[in-house]
């Protein structure tokens, strides 16, 4: 069994750009994405992986995203795993990280805030104030 990201039931599956691939600009993909070349740009997808030989600088937005090679930049996602041999410079804001042994990071780990729960006061709970 494996933690790489699964495109969801009827999304656009999986793509994938062939080793030695060089782009530049802004990329979606509406399932996931297998990167094994290199990415100068922002990648949006369903889920995002990138390759021990692929390179990404910009942006990452998924929910999920498995890094196993380089990456400078920004992530912004659900799930994200950065795997043994993955380098990453750069933040991350997840909402669960794993990180391998012997994966490199040189940045900040930002969890997603979620919403806390207040206490009502006295008037939005109808209790009368003495």
């Amino acid at each position: 069994m494996t933690d790489e990201p699964r495109a969801p039931a009827g999304s656009g599956g999986r793509s994938h750009l062939g080793a030695g691939s060089r782009i530049t600009g802004e990329l979606y993909f509406p399932g996931t994405v297998e990167l094994p070349g290199y990415v100068n740009g922002n990648v949006e997808a369903a889920g995002i992986v990138i390759e021990e030989a692929g390179e990404v600088e910009g942006e990452l937005r998924a929910s999920s995203i498995a890094i196993k090679g380089r990456f400078k930049g920004r992530i912004k996602g659900g799930a994200v795993q950065l795997h043994a041999s993955a380098r990453v410079v750069g933040d991350i804001t997840y909402d669960s990280l794993r990180i391998e042994s012997g994966a490199q990071l040189e940045g900040a780990c930002i969890p997603r805030a979620t919403p806390r729960a207040t206490a009502p006061t006295d008037q939005e709970s109808g209790s009368a104030v003495e």
